[in-house]
């Protein structure tokens, strides 16, 4: 062995260090995140999560600036324990952010519904979210970034101004969203038309009666105008047409299926059967109706009727070209739909205002979204469907969000003011 070789043996042996021995590393950080990861596997088997209780307000706030407290504690009086020393170290926080990482794809993989593999169901890989070894994984992160925050911000210089915002507003947005989840209202509200409503249901069927009440005044759909398709009558479905199955129904245009010319003679929006014709109606339920004309391409032999999407009053009507095909009209598909009501308060307040889709109305914390309606009925429906959301945390999460955007701008402009002094 030359010199060399026995001055790198020796330095080895110098360096080499023992598992747990301090400081903890990213070895012992793994051992710690896969024991969580376990202990939180083994009480799903054995307690499950299913009935985890979400505490609410004003609980959640104790909590919160209860956990704050035990943190800020934790580091002034014990920052030189072992233990807490590593959750302010880089290894534990990477650690936890890599099983987070690792639990957040099986939340992509397997779908987070109830399955019929007893295995998923056990180690409640179907909810992630509400798992124990997602929490207690979550936990550690949560602690670590609690204590180096407040280790910044114990130490504070300019220069850790962006660390510290971008870190205390990740603090702020995962906590807020995790404790706000008590507080969280997602209910849904039937309103029929010319009637008050005020109660409402959550996801579970429980009925609560909200402080106000909504009286729908009239309920709009528009619709597109129905489709003309070709069906195979030995299954009943869409016959294939070079990728252009559906055509929409417009007067005197001509469409092509395969062999077949089809001409829209007449149309009529609303229309109903009177002997061998339709003729066009103003009366609920009646459905468009086309009469077309159908020319085989290969012998010119031309076939003509009505046809109708029907509706819930009325049936349908397709036209039989010969054994293998008929003409349909689809039912029409909704284009928008709209409720015009009045909030009613115990106060004697009356708030007007159109709802409709993807634009929400904010009201006392809720957010009211215009959400379904009676679909068999269609554009007759008098029956509207709202959602209301109330999640009080939400501004603390945004919040977070822009602390962490507003971090990230400062430290970017703290790097390119360092780089051009160099």
């Amino acid at each position: 062995m030359n010199l060399f070789d026995k001055n790198m043996s020796e330095n080895t042996i110098k360096f080499q260090r023992k598992l747990w021995e301090n400081p903890w590393g990213y070895a012992e950080s793994f051992f710690i995140g896969f024991g969580l990861m376990l202990t939180g596997f083994f009480l799903e088997v054995f307690a499950g999560s299913e009935h985890i209780v979400t505490v609410s307000y004003p609980y959640n706030i104790f909590i919160l600036f209860g956990y704050i407290l035990v943190l800020f504690v934790l580091y002034k009086k014990f920052a030189d324990k072992q233990l807490i020393r590593w959750l302010t170290k880089v290894p534990a926080s990477i650690s936890s952010i890599v099983l987070i990482t690792i639990l957040v794809m099986f939340m992509g993989i397997i779908p987070q519904v109830p399955s019929t593999n007893n295995l998923i169901n056990n180690l409640g890989l179907n909810r992630i979210t509400t798992n124990w070894a997602f929490l207690l994984i979550l936990f550690q992160f949560l602690t670590c970034l609690g204590l180096i925050s407040i280790k910044r911000i114990l130490q504070f210089k300019w220069s850790n101004f962006g660390f510290i915002l971008n870190h205390v507003g990740l603090f702020l947005a995962l906590t807020a969203g995790m404790l706000g989840t008590g507080d969280l209202q997602r209910l849904s509200i039937n309103l029929y038309e010319e009637k008050p409503s005020w109660i409402a249901t959550d996801a579970q069927n429980n009925q609560l009666e909200l402080p106000f009440a909504f009286y729908l005044k009239d309920f709009v759909i528009e619709e597109y105008a129905p489709k003309l398709a070709l069906i195979d009558n030995s299954t009943g479905s869409i016959s294939q047409n070079k990728g252009n199955n559906l055509y929409l129904v417009e007067k005197d245009e001509t469409y092509f299926f395969n062999n077949f010319e089809v001409t829209v003679e007449d149309y009529l929006p609303n229309a109903i059967r009177f002997g061998m014709r339709y003729e066009p109606v103003n009366e609920i339920g009646a459905p468009p109706a086309a009469f077309i004309s159908v020319k085989n391409i290969e012998n010119d032999s031309i076939q003509k009727g009505w046809i109708s999407s029907g509706s819930f009053r009325y049936s349908y009507e397709s036209l039989k070209i010969n054994d293998a095909y008929s003409m349909v009209m689809t039912i029409p598909e909704a284009k928008k739909f709209s409720s015009d009501i009045d909030i009613l308060t115990k106060e004697g307040e009356r708030i007007s205002t159109v709802l409709e889709v993807n634009k929400p109305f904010k009201f006392r914390g809720y957010k009211i979204y215009q959400l379904s309606y009676d679909d068999k009925m269609g554009k007759w429906s008098n029956l509207s469907v709202l959602e209301l959301v109330k999640d009080p945390w939400l501004p603390l999460i945004y919040l977070g969000i822009f602390m962490m955007i507003a971090g990230a701008i400062y430290m970017f402009w703290m790097g390119n003011k360092i780089t051009k002094n160099e």
